[in-house]
């Protein structure tokens, strides 16, 4: 849908087409839909039937509003694509009764990042009276990217409402500033909520900080309500991608198993398979997973699977075949069967290349040896001037059957 005034015919015109591919089975909606234009003398609804591929409608109109919108109590079951001028969206993000109209505003804001909007938005972010637009103003504040957007952000962290102040806390984590950084260490030492503390802590695992392993082991081994603290860590272990991490994240996962959820759990052995991928002595790694592939807890289970796929160990597809023989439609097998395959794809060039070069080799040291053994009799045949004596075998008389 798109949206004009003329000014001279003071009439507003609304052009609507319906995308949807035509077919034997899709074919044009029909339907009826309200418009509502809001100005200076208040609002008024007029109601149109949308039935064609293309059509414009025109509604005559004291001045030119200064809100239009499609559906106001949001009852069409449709997806609409309507791009409106920055004046209206700003207009519409300031309606205040119109939650829904303030988040359809934000949605197209997000991909504005002029000054101004930026301004709005933080406005929103700090004043309005729904936490959800508030949640979204924080959104489309990350999306805008630009310094300004995150100095919005970094002055917002006072948040009252728990959900609005983890948003603000995960969207600063979304920039690579040093003053994002400090803002996550700052969430790290003053928040209580675990669920804050963890977006603050995958915040710091973009960074190669030196001080940032030291926090990373100390969060993995803190009590927290279902291990939400421990889990963050581990996600920012997998982040920073060094295998030094291994050894604490093993010992942590063996000793408080019970203590993570199963979600919490599972993601900690994809983390260590994915740690441990490029190592070249896995064994540790794999007997652990390999442990876990008959877990009680099917989530588990095919975490542990899938683990496998990811670890990069050949030695694991004896295993794993076992579970690609369980029933056809059950989600072991299919994760059994991704994770040979991926193991095979893996190791197929480099085994490949690996035997070549064995082979290679044996044929140059056959070949040495033959020519060392021809150089001998060479010799023997310089100094004696006669042939070699030829060493006879008794020929072995076949076996009749």
């Amino acid at each position: 849908m798109n949206y004009s005034w003329e000014e001279k015919a003071r009439v507003a015109k609304l052009s609507i087409r319906q995308t949807q591919k035509l077919g034997e089975n899709v074919s044009l909606f029909n339907f009826p839909l309200t418009v509502r234009f809001q100005g200076k003398s208040g609002a008024v609804d007029r109601p149109i039937q949308v039935k064609e591929k293309e059509e414009d409608f025109y509604f005559p109109l004291e001045s030119a509003p200064e809100i239009v919108r499609l559906d106001p109590q949001y009852t069409l079951l449709a997806k609409i694509t309507f791009p409106l001028p920055n004046a209206m969206l700003h207009a519409q993000l300031a309606d205040a009764h119109d939650a829904v109209g303030r988040l359809l505003a934000l949605e197209q804001l997000s991909a504005k990042k002029d000054k101004e909007t930026v301004a709005r938005l933080k406005e929103r972010l700090n004043q309005d009276p729904f936490y959800g637009v508030r949640v979204e103003a924080s959104r489309a504040l990350r999306s805008a990217h630009t310094d300004e957007a995150l100095e919005a952000l970094l002055a917002s962290t006072g948040q009252p409402d728990a959900r609005v102040r983890r948003q603000v806390v995960d969207d600063i984590g979304g920039f690579y500033r040093d003053t994002a950084y400090a803002a996550a260490r700052q969430t790290l030492a003053s928040e209580k909520n675990p669920d804050i503390l963890g977006e603050a802590i995958r915040a710091i695992g973009g960074y190669a900080k030196p001080e940032v392993p030291e926090m990373l082991l100390r969060f993995l081994n803190s009590a927290s309500y279902r291990n939400e603290v421990a889990d963050a860590a581990i996600a920012a272990m997998r982040l920073q991608d060094d295998p030094a991490y291994l050894a604490p994240l093993l010992d942590g996962l063996t000793r408080r198993e019970t203590g993570f959820t199963s979600r919490g759990f599972g993601q900690g052995l994809r983390a260590l398979a994915y740690l441990a991928r490029n190592e070249e002595k896995k064994d540790t790694i794999r007997e652990f997973l390999t442990g876990q592939v008959n877990h009680k807890k099917r989530s588990i289970q095919l975490a542990a699977i899938n683990a496998l796929g990811t670890l990069g160990d050949p030695k694991a597809i004896a295993a794993l075949e076992k579970f690609a023989t369980a029933a056809k439609d059950s989600p072991e097998r299919a994760a059994a069967e991704k994770a040979v395959a991926d193991l095979r794809a893996a190791r197929k060039p480099v085994d490949d290349f690996k035997n070549l070069r064995d082979e290679v080799l044996d044929l140059q040291k056959q070949n040495r040896e033959l020519r060392k053994e021809l150089d001998d009799l060479k010799k023997q045949v310089e100094v004696t001037g006669t042939k070699p004596a030829e060493n006879k075998s008794k020929k072995k008389t076949a076996s009749k059957k």
